[in-house]
């Protein structure tokens, strides 16, 4: 039920109808300058920042709204990002998203921040943007602007040097591998970092749907493909023994010169290593399999081999015990079932493979690529490095 509330902004006063007494605010009826007025009235609880002018709402949002801040001279920050988190994916309003994902994200944000306890394990080559505010009335967080940069897909499209485009798969194998071995098996952050909605979000969207999507491709052994990403999706409901990022892909890493900042949190999850590893194996297979541009492919082959290199150099003697066979296995599960939610699924629109049909080469090969991954494990070499 909504109710009449008051927003205070500067000296004017807005009477908005559409905050719900859960938090909950309906973008289909709050106005964008309503919804400015609720950004701008939380940033003037920071003394730090003063606004320069009004919230710009950016585009691109998968899962949340976002908005960009941008502060007076003096200010803490330059600029500020907000995020919004709707009870749905926000450009797929049908599909239902627990809003308190925004509260993991804040949670990842402090934990990995200057003071929190996995503080040790980034650095200004790697990190994630500084915590500000969170507002948990509205599930709107906060956070540092980290840079007006392109993201990991955008920049691979463009001429890199090898040693560069390699360096930068191994940084990010070197700092996912380290979350998993530090938080490895800790019941205080697997407590902290607790998002089951989230993790039950992608049984129902994901891993139970791959049965229809081998359908569609028309694959054949359609049950045994969806029983083995089903029975994955199953496998991930249950206690997990790491901190994952939970939605690492290009679009989530962002490259600031010599400098990665990893942003998107609210998937993060105390799971399993595998859907790390092979979440952004997938993404990066996809656009060396259907590249954007020339130096695509070569760029996203080369950033694969130095992950993996690195994630399994880093793992080190604890390898076996956080990640081993059962890893490798599931990874490459991981690896299939994201291939075909985004190439015959729900997530092929806005993706490389928008508008084509079942029969198209390219969906052909990447769906049966995906089959044999979640099939046949130890058949393929996507994860060879690991073995």
């Amino acid at each position: 039920m909504n109710e009449k509330f008051i927003i205070q902004s500067r000296d004017k006063t807005t009477v908005a109808k559409n905050e719900n007494k859960d938090g909950y605010i309906n973008p289909f009826e709050f106005t964008d300058r309503e919804m400015e007025i609720v950004l701008e009235r939380m940033i003037q609880k920071n003394p730090d920042f003063q606004m320069q002018s009004k919230p710009v709402k950016l585009s691109g949002g998968l899962l949340n709204y976002v908005w960009r801040i941008r502060g007076e001279t003096g200010s803490i920050f330059p600029s500020l990002i907000a995020k919004w988190a709707p009870p749905f994916i926000a450009s797929n309003p049908q599909i239902q998203l627990d809003p308190g994902r925004i509260i993991i994200e804040a949670n990842a944000l402090k934990t990995f921040g200057k003071s929190g306890s996995l503080s040790h394990l980034t650095n200004e080559k790697i990190r994630l943007p500084e915590f500000v505010w969170m507002d948990t009335t509205h599930n709107i967080l906060i956070m540092e602007d980290v840079c007006n940069c392109p993201d990991l897909a955008e920049w691979i499209q463009l001429s890199q040097e090898n040693e560069k485009v390699y360096s930068i798969g191994k940084s990010i194998g070197t700092f996912i591998a380290n979350i998993h071995k530090y938080s490895a098996n800790q019941s205080d952050l697997g407590l902290q970092f607790l998002n089951q909605r989230i993790q039950k979000t992608r049984l129902e969207v994901l891993y139970q749907n791959v049965k229809m999507y081998a359908q569609k491709a028309h694959l054949e052994n359609v049950d045994d493909v969806g029983n083995a990403a089903l029975a994955y999706g199953k496998l991930l409901q249950a206690p997990g023994n790491v901190i994952i990022m939970g939605d690492l892909w290009l679009p989530s890493i962002i490259v600031s010169g010599e400098e990665l900042r990893i942003i998107d949190w609210e998937l993060s999850h105390y799971g399993r290593p595998s859907q790390d590893v092979g979440h952004l194996a997938a993404h990066l297979w996809m656009h060396t399999h259907r590249p954007p541009s020339k130096f695509t492919a070569d760029n996203a082959r080369l950033i694969l081999q130095g992950f993996l290199e690195s994630y399994r150099t880093t793992l080190g003697k604890d390898f076996d015990q956080i990640f081993g066979v059962d890893g490798v296995q599931e990874s490459s599960i991981h690896f299939g079932s994201e291939i075909l939610a985004r190439t015959v699924g729900y997530f092929q629109t806005g993706y490389l493979y928008q508008g084509l049909d079942w029969n198209h080469p390219d969906i052909q090969q990447a769906a049966q690529t995906a089959a044999r991954h979640i099939l046949n494990p130890a058949g393929e070499k996507t994860f060879e490095i690991l073995k």
